[in-house]
């Protein structure tokens, strides 16, 4: 479905940075790191929509407010303890969601699941507890541990209906076609001067919602706790992760991109008829 507008939504999963024991989120940790992230929003005049691991509102609450009063962001919820086991995703929602009213005081709209990770209870356990809208599925391929495909679900916003039941879907934004996931960690690993030359054969969809975590933008610093090849993928352009984010932003604007918080992108969808609607069972 063609848009009148081209709407590009920036979101950052914030979670305790990778293979991190203790928990530790070293963009809250350091003024430095958060001032240059802060700067780049600020001086491009864009929004943010954050999705929160909700059990960091004990450890960073000073901080996720501050971060609040510091640059235009919106929060969503991203589990509560960024549990990846899928008979536990029931319990992480009803938690996240108790600890997301409590912390501010109304309930979230939306949802990001762990690394993609959902199923048809999942989506269904969302319904129930009212969320307004899911942006959980890369529609690529993925094959380490928590692999899966989606091949078979659409690159732009959809409805899962279940019954009488629905929730709109907010897909990461990958590359038309060859379905090149499109976040922080990919454009790291690839270079950006890749995905410039497969976007003139390969655009973008009207709606990006593009993905990254804290962790994306100062890897370097705790590449010591990833190994394999892992270890190897994070750490390609490391140096580089405010430059290529300046630089993914520049090319939005020049594409003709405004930039929403995923809220607002809800709103513009909710009382579309006219876009696919995708049974649950769909989730494989």
């Amino acid at each position: 479905m063609s848009l009148a507008k081209k709407i590009a939504c920036i979101t950052l999963d914030i979670e305790p940075d990778l293979q991190d024991q203790v928990g530790c989120v070293r963009m809250f940790d350091s003024s430095q790191l958060l001032n240059q992230y802060s700067s780049i929003v600020l001086e491009n005049n864009i929004k943010v929509t954050g999705y929160i691991q909700t059990s960091l509102m004990y450890r960073y609450s000073k901080e996720i407010i501050d971060l609040y009063n510091k640059i235009p962001i919106e929060f969503g919820v991203h589990s509560h303890t960024h549990e990846c086991n899928l008979d536990y995703f029931e319990k992480e929602v009803e938690t996240s969601v108790k600890t997301y009213r409590n912390f501010f005081g109304t309930d979230p709209c939306g949802y990001r699941a762990p690394n993609g990770l959902i199923n048809e209870n999942g989506i269904r356990t969302l319904m129930e507890y009212q969320f307004k809208y899911d942006s959980s599925i890369f529609p690529s391929v993925r094959f380490d541990k928590y692999g899966y495909s989606n091949l078979n679900l659409p690159i732009t916003p959809f409805v899962f209906v279940y019954g009488s039941n629905q929730i709109v879907e907010f897909p990461i934004a990958c590359l038309s076609k060859i379905r090149l996931i499109m976040s922080m960690s990919y454009i790291k690993l690839f270079g950006l001067s890749v995905y410039k030359a497969l976007m003139r054969k390969f655009p973008l969809p009207d709606v990006v919602i593009l993905d990254s975590h804290p962790y994306d933008f100062y890897v370097k610093q705790i590449s010591d706790n990833i190994t394999g090849w892992k270890r190897y993928a994070h750490l390609r352009n490391a140096d580089q992760a405010f430059s290529l984010f300046q630089e993914v932003i520049s090319v939005l604007i020049e594409q003709g991109y405004d930039f929403w918080f995923m809220s607002d992108l809800n709103n513009y969808y909710k009382n579309m008829t006219n876009f696919p609607r995708i049974p649950i069972d769909a989730l494989r």
